[in-house]
């Protein structure tokens, strides 16, 4: 009895070693319950592991002539959101380090630290549910290792330089419609040729626009080298369609085609049109010198020096509706810049005649007058050239306008003297959405239209504020954006 189970135990170790998909039917993963992946594996996910291991096998093994003929070693896998790109391949990569017989050296790619990091965390978690299949991996800071073969993943990413010259046994590039530059993917490309045996595999949602990104997809598409997958649209069994319909009424049509239905975008697209941007104005609304004392009132402050408007607004909360009270525009020429006097001047206004709760500003902008008024006036510091700010900013401002509940009153934020009409509205219709890395979007503008976006930052700002830090009952039903609906 004790032989026979010594022999079962040696079939199965010797099966470990040799196939990757028995790897996979033996493997626990995090879900409901800490299911078996075979019980949950999906069509289109076989499709892909069984695409991609004869190279892993081949990988793992002594590298010798292939007996199989020709093998795919490059892979292009485009899938929406939420349908387990980065699990999928910490299984892939768990397996090769654990069971390659000689030392390989990996390399995870990606447009920065956080999404690098989270093949680690993906492969961490199967190391933790599965410690008898994955017993010699160990994860550090930036890299997996097994301890007894020194094979190694290691983490790089768009902002590190020293990718030139190395010479890995896989590389992954993840997201790569997200990476900026085309630096790093000209680097691993050329460091990949080098080496007959290396795998290459492009993990990626959809992008925007026909730039290098796209001709890496089309290039991969085309060509008979690379094993090619796109997935039209939602796949995935556990994405219920109830969050996907709560998405698509949040996301603006671009991001959502985008992100869920994994469909190209050509171009950025616009953050509201001008009707729905018209639609918030109310006739019965006026330009305010005096707050009223029930309300209290939110102050924010887009400043700039020389080329762009600086922008001062008030506004509180009514009921469900914020409410715009005035915003004052003042715009530079060459020969007269705004002094930060302005900004200063403008606030002891508002603070005289309001009662005013916050006052927003951009601290890298106004330090200088933060300083001098935070003790007196209550000041909150905001990174108006943050990147999750600018998210929450964007997708809050636009779920406001387009529900109508922020208002404001006719010729708000007017400028006068210009060929066109000039106010918020048109300034707010001529924005863009730009989509960023990991799902974020911000507001973008066309500068060299003679476009601004200053009014419907100010706005964003002092409703985004409005909105976080209110405790009335009215807003319990508002919808705050945040990253977690990204981030599946």
């Amino acid at each position: 009895m004790k032989c026979q189970l010594q022999l079962r135990k040696t079939a199965h170790d010797r099966l470990l070693a040799q196939s990757p998909e028995y790897f996979r039917n033996q493997l626990r993963i995090e879900s409901e319950g800490h299911q078996p992946l075979r019980e949950i594996l999906e069509p289109w996910q076989q499709d892909d592991f069984a695409a991609l291991d004869p190279a892993w096998r081949w990988l793992a093994e002594d590298r010798k002539p292939s007996r199989q003929g020709r093998l795919i070693r490059r892979a292009y896998i485009e899938r929406p959101r939420g349908h387990s790109k980065t699990s999928d391949m910490a299984v892939q990569i768990a397996w090769i380090l654990q069971y390659a017989k000689q030392n390989l050296r990996g390399v995870a790619a990606a447009a920065d630290r956080d999404q690098a990091g989270l093949i680690l965390n993906a492969i961490r978690k199967l190391i933790q549910l599965n410690p008898q299949l994955c017993r010699d991996l160990v994860v550090r800071k930036e890299y997996v290792e097994n301890q007894l073969t020194g094979s190694r993943l290691e983490l790089i990413s768009s902002d590190v330089q020293s990718s030139w010259g190395i010479l890995p046994d896989f590389v992954v590039c993840d997201e790569l419609c997200h990476w900026e530059k085309a630096d790093l993917w000209y680097s691993l490309l050329s460091s990949a040729s080098k080496r007959r045996h290396c795998l290459l595999i492009v993990l990626t949602n959809a992008g925007v626009g026909r730039d290098w990104q796209w001709e890496v997809r089309e290039n991969a598409r085309r060509h008979h080298r690379w094993y090619f997958a796109s997935l039209d649209g939602p796949h995935a069994s556990w994405i219920q369609q109830e969050s996907l319909e709560e998405q698509r009424q949040l996301l603006p049509l671009p991001v959502y085609e985008r992100l869920w239905l994994n469909r190209w975008q050509h171009s950025d697209g616009e953050f509201v049109t001008l009707a729905e941007a018209e639609a918030c104005r109310l006739d019965s609304l006026v330009y305010c010198d005096r707050g009223e004392p029930q309300y209290e009132y939110i102050a924010a402050i887009d400043y700039a020096e020389k080329r762009d408007y600086t922008v001062g607004i008030v506004l509180h909360c009514e009921g469900e509706r914020l409410i715009v009270d005035r915003m004052d525009v003042v715009v530079p020429s060459a020969n007269e810049p705004t002094p930060v006097a302005w900004v200063e001047e403008w606030m002891h206004e508002i603070a005289s005649s309001f009662s005013v709760q916050r006052f927003i500003i951009d601290e890298y902008q106004l330090l200088g007058t933060i300083q001098r008024l935070e003790n007196e006036y209550p000041i909150q510091r905001f990174e108006f050239a943050g990147s999750r700010g600018n998210h929450e900013l964007a997708m809050l401002l636009r779920q406001l306008i387009v529900g109508r509940r922020v208002r404001w009153y006719s010729g708000c934020g007017q400028i006068s003297g210009g060929e066109r009409q000039d106010d918020l509205e048109t300034e707010l219709a001529s924005l863009l959405l730009k989509q960023l890395g990991r799902g974020r979007i911000r507001i973008d503008h066309q500068s060299r239209l003679g476009y601004h976006d200053d009014r419907a930052f100010a706005l964003g700002a002092a409703c985004l504020y409005a909105v976080k830090g209110t405790a009335s009952s009215d807003w319990l039903e508002m919808t705050l954006p945040d990253e977690r609906g990204f981030q599946l």
